[in-house]
């Protein structure tokens, strides 16, 4: 029996797939044993541990989210520069406004939730923090749109459709943690600890059926769920083949899982989430990515086939050849039958005698490859 090296099990696909299915199994008894432990503790480590003034959690309070930010403007070059690979002008016009669209509403969003200007802007009376967002958002995407004008038309088209996976992964994870929120409406640490009275805490598996005030958004974390949008990285894995390399993808969704588990940590110390929030926003995130990515590449297609939908100079050799097969078609009606028989007469004589040559080529070629 042959002793296989580990770095070439590592490398086969049936053996990281087994691999990837073992560690995600192995990763839901872990988030199973630590919602146990928060089910009885939550309150108790939050109190330990939450520190409003902390640089810790009020530096991720900024950074934890960029992730899921980032998504848009990352998005809209792919967006916006694909449309010319459509041959419906209107479908050309609505790739391009919502690439425009994207690159503009994903820096805005970045640097209106980092400055917090929405709080700001109450308290001082400074609406310039807002308008500083909506035009950095203007710049950021225009930048944004420059660096995509430099990346090659090919890779445009390969990350078009990983660029819908990001998209639908970001929107489902977004509106499944924000009904939740709705749905628990449990109340955050920090009102306690303002309201100087714990007479308000509930476990994670009460239901309160909360509303929309930002009070009772505890329960899941969204920040630590925007922070698993970074996940997304990992799936680059499957897209770009320097990528799929067992070392390559362990660095990558180390780095992710180790991102995701600061952010998590930040927000209790912010006195923002208990412990089972974290765990919920950020494991349950990445639940919905395992779903969406086996949807989009479970099959191990990874890219869209735009040949259907291109036009200019790949749609005029087809209509080149139908012409041509139109015109072979009328001038065999418009011949004389006798013509015509003879023609097909003379091909079909070809056929044979290629059909003979053939198999003693092949029969020589044998010969040769032996030798």
């Amino acid at each position: 029996m042959e002793n296989v090296s580990l770095e070439s099990r590592l490398d086969d696909a049936k053996f990281r797939r087994r691999l990837y299915i073992g560690l995600n199994i192995a990763s839901l008894f872990g988030f199973a044993g630590l919602m146990a432990v928060a089910a009885f503790y939550d309150l108790q480590i939050s109190q330990a541990i939450g520190d409003m003034n902390n640089l810790f959690g009020t530096f991720f309070e900024v950074v934890g989210e960029a992730p899921s930010y980032l998504v848009l403007p990352f998005c809209a070059p792919i967006f916006f520069y694909n449309a010319k690979n459509f041959s419906d002008k209107r479908f050309r016009i609505f790739m391009r406004v919502f690439g425009l669209v994207l690159s503009w509403l994903g820096y805005f969003m970045w640097i209106y939730a980092g400055t917090k200007p929405g709080r700001i802007d109450v308290v001082y009376g400074i609406p310039g923090l807002t308008m500083f967002a909506v035009f950095g958002g203007f710049v950021g995407g225009a930048l944004g749109l420059w660096v995509g004008s430099l990346i090659k038309p090919q890779v445009m088209e390969r990350l078009l459709k990983f660029a819908v996976f990001s998209l639908v992964f970001m929107v489902a994870a977004l509106l499944v943690m924000q009904g939740l929120k709705m749905l628990w409406g449990r109340m955050r640490f920090r009102d306690m600890l303002a309201a100087g009275s714990y007479e308000g805490f509930t476990p994670w598996y009460v239901v309160n059926v909360g509303g929309t005030e930002e009070t009772f958004k505890s329960f899941p974390s969204g920040h630590t769920s925007s922070a698993a949008n970074i996940f997304i990285l990992a799936a680059a894995c499957d897209v770009f083949p320097k990528l799929r390399s067992f070392k390559a993808r362990a660095i990558i969704n180390s780095f992710c899982a180790v991102f995701v588990m600061v952010v998590a940590v930040s927000r209790i110390v912010n006195c923002a989430h208990f412990l089972s929030d974290v765990l919920v926003g950020g494991y349950g995130t990445y639940l919905i990515f395992v779903l969406v990515r086996y949807l989009f590449f479970g099959k191990g297609k990874y890219e869209y086939d735009l040949s259907r939908f291109k036009q200019g100079s790949e749609a005029k050799p087809r209509a080149a050849e139908e012409a041509q097969a139109g015109a072979g078609d009328a001038e065999r009606e418009n011949a004389p039958a006798g013509t015509v028989d003879a023609g097909e007469g003379v091909n079909a004589a070809a056929q044979e005698q290629a059909t003979e040559i053939e198999p003693e080529e092949k029969a020589a070629a044998q010969t040769e490859s032996d030798e």
